[in-house]
């Protein structure tokens, strides 16, 4: 038996495991908030825990999430788990895996030193993250914890798949140009790539397209999307150049700012797909937004044996 726990945000996930895997057994946390604002977390089953392995997901999509991630995990630990498996759908934070001004904050480090001195399980501890924004992020785990990587690849090939025939897989900037590249010949399909300059904090401007494109689907893919504007500027790119219909695939739909209202006004894009591994993405209802399922990534990728 394997004991599954979630916070409250991502307990969507862990229905969907229950449901796909009989191996793993539910776990509730209970879990209250003070009117001074501390937080309270309590296993209902602690009982159930010693000396099996404990699974806990937890996305560290916020500040109060990582609180709630370290806290759990180490109450995991203290009640005799025999290994920690704690699951990060979306690791938060990951666009500060480096510091690019003088005296800026490399929090993707120091959040994963912070889940690095969760006390060790006897049979050790174990941290899962799906498509990393940086994939060297991992590295920053130190001590005895064991980073995996995990990837919604398998995801990505049914999305880009649903999006129709004849589809030319476009990035939305040179950054991805080799990833999309790779993408594109695994698929066995074409690859397009913009350049863009950034002009402001917020604002780029495209000045290269490299594309055959005309006449056929582009489905413009990355691996987050937070407001959405470098997209509709790719979009616009590609329509520019006679582009039939346009898609949008990511895995992280965090969606911030009015991302999809603005997808939709833009009048370019057909839809919207992603992953379900950010809470905001399972908020959405609305038909113009597709959202796959992750648990059986997860699944899959559990060193539990």
């Amino acid at each position: 038996m394997i004991n599954l726990l979630s916070s409250n945000q991502y307990k969507f996930l862990k229905k969907n495991i229950l449901k796909k895997d009989v191996r793993f057994f539910d776990i509730k946390v209970e879990t209250q908030t003070f009117p001074d604002g501390e937080h309270y977390w309590r296993i209902e089953k602690p009982e159930y825990i010693r000396g099996k392995p404990a699974v806990y997901i937890c996305g560290t999509v916020d500040d109060a999430a990582i609180f709630d991630a370290y806290n759990m995990c180490c109450n995991l630990v203290r009640e005799g788990c025999s290994e920690l498996h704690l699951v990060i759908p979306y690791f938060g934070y990951s666009t500060m895996e480096r510091a690019v001004k003088q005296g800026e904050a490399v929090t993707a480090k120091n959040v994963a030193g912070l889940l690095s001195s969760i006390p060790t399980s006897p049979q050790g501890n174990h941290v899962y993250m799906i498509d990393l924004h940086s994939q060297g992020t991992q590295y920053y785990f130190e001590k005895s914890i064991h980073p995996i990587h995990l990837t919604c690849w398998n995801v990505i090939k049914k999305m880009i798949a649903d999006c129709g025939d004849d589809v030319v897989l476009g990035s939305a900037d040179m950054g991805r140009a080799k990833w999309i590249e790779k993408m594109a010949n695994e698929l066995g399909i074409s690859s397009a790539y913009i350049m863009k300059k950034r002009i402001s904090g917020s604002k780029t401007e495209i000045v290269a397209l490299n594309a055959e494109v005309k006449d056929k689907n582009v489905v413009i893919f990355d691996d987050m999307i937070r407001s959405g504007s470098s997209i509709i500027k790719a979009a616009e790119a590609y329509k520019s150049v006679g582009a039939k219909n346009i898609y949008v695939v990511c895995v992280h739909g965090v969606f911030v700012d009015g991302a999809i209202e603005r997808f939709k006004k833009s009048g370019l894009i057909q839809n919207v797909s992603c992953v379900n591994t950010h809470v905001k993405a399972t908020l959405i209802n609305d038909p113009f937004v597709k959202v796959y399922d992750s648990s059986q990534v997860i699944i899959d990728g559990l060193d539990l044996f």
